[in-house]
């Protein structure tokens, strides 16, 4: 179909907007973003210095109200819940947990709508959410949105595995469904209003060949800041020099508590919402001046972010600019959700 006969500017509502991820990737396909929705006090500052235009709702989703707020209805709603009770890596409490219990929240706006509801709803999180608590969280989550007058299904075989092509979540890796080279695979929903969606079908992104070469994320024409390099006389310094004279120099690694880890793929490893902390977690590399981790502007582009597009605001700490980048989505990837929710609006006008 050709845009050009189409005047129409969709809009979206983003919860849980962290820095913008989600917002960055449908204003590239044309959306205007209507308002955002974050709690995070730091990452709310970094989403006002790149987004002024945007009304920002700087509470808890708890607090927030479609009446009281005046929220303005959109086309699409957008949220990547939190993540921490659902993930192997945490405690794994899902509804047990009070962030667990969030998503619940984004049910009770989409129900505060009424008529004025989202023609779409995408979802993200992590991919153990589909197996969590014997699968039970997800089919709570799938009947909560049916209920809330939307189509959505997540099937699973026999043997408990998504079956992708029927449904309306798959798993989708950074590494694979873009040029980006971060190993990043993350749970992504997509639910249609049934008020305006006659047919439950939407064409998630194909994976793709053709990674870049992860050093040309990598600002290596120059020195970085003396803090992002290691001592190579300390206890973490010698591990990376033992583990790199072993590996391939041009590697990502990766300090885990006790001991070190090369990437042998050509990506980086995942980048975590931990990073920073307690030096662990952050994807470190050999350059011509040292030992050092990756700095959050490197990062922050292997999330798909470009350099004109986006930046931390001053004086904003190096720990909450990982903590921020390790929280987002990859721009690149749900760019193309975008693109195919952009196609699925048209089609409405036809």
């Amino acid at each position: 179909m050709n845009r050009d006969n189409i005047q129409h500017t969709y809009t979206i509502g983003s919860l849980f907007a962290g820095i913008g991820g989600f917002c960055r990737a449908f204003k590239n396909e044309g959306f205007k973003v209507e308002w955002a929705n974050e709690l995070d006090p730091h990452a709310c500052d970094t989403y006002r210095h790149n987004y002024p235009e945007t009304k920002l709702y700087e509470k808890s989703i708890e607090d927030l109200s479609v009446k009281s707020d005046g929220l303005e209805p959109v086309d699409i709603l957008t949220a990547g819940f939190p993540c921490q009770s659902f993930s192997l890596a945490g405690n794994k409490l899902g509804f047990e947990d009070p962030r667990g219990k969030l998503v619940f929240e984004i049910i009770r706006l989409l129900k505060e709508f009424g008529r004025n509801r989202p023609k779409i709803l995408v979802l993200e999180n992590v991919k153990n959410l589909i197996y969590h608590n014997n699968k039970q969280t997800i089919n709570t989550i799938e009947e909560e949105i049916k209920r809330a007058g939307y189509w959505f299904r997540v099937p699973l075989d026999n043997k408990g595995n998504l079956i992708s092509d029927k449904s309306n979540a798959v798993i989708l890796n950074t590494r694979e469904h873009t040029d980006i080279p971060q190993n990043r695979e993350r749970l992504y929903m997509v639910a249609f209003s049934q008020d305006f969606f006659k047919v439950n079908k939407f064409k998630f992104p194909e994976s793709e060949s053709g990674l870049r070469d992860v050093r040309e994320f990598l600002d290596l024409d120059f020195e970085a800041d003396p803090d992002f390099y290691f001592d190579v006389n300390s206890k973490y310094g010698k591990m990376f020099v033992e583990k790199m004279a072993e590996g391939n120099r041009d590697s990502v690694y990766l300090l885990r508590r006790a001991y070190v880890r090369e990437n042998k793929s050509d990506c980086t490893f995942t980048l975590t919402a931990n990073m920073g902390e307690g030096g662990h977690n952050v994807p470190v590399i050999q350059d011509d001046w040292g030992i050092r981790k990756l700095t959050p502007r490197e990062c922050v582009r292997l999330q798909g972010f470009k350099d004109q597009q986006f930046s931390f605001p001053e004086g904003m700490p190096k720990s909450k600019q990982y903590k921020q980048i390790g929280n987002a989505v990859t721009v690149d990837l749900v760019q193309k959700l975008a693109a195919e929710c952009l196609k699925k609006l048209d089609s409405l006008q036809k």
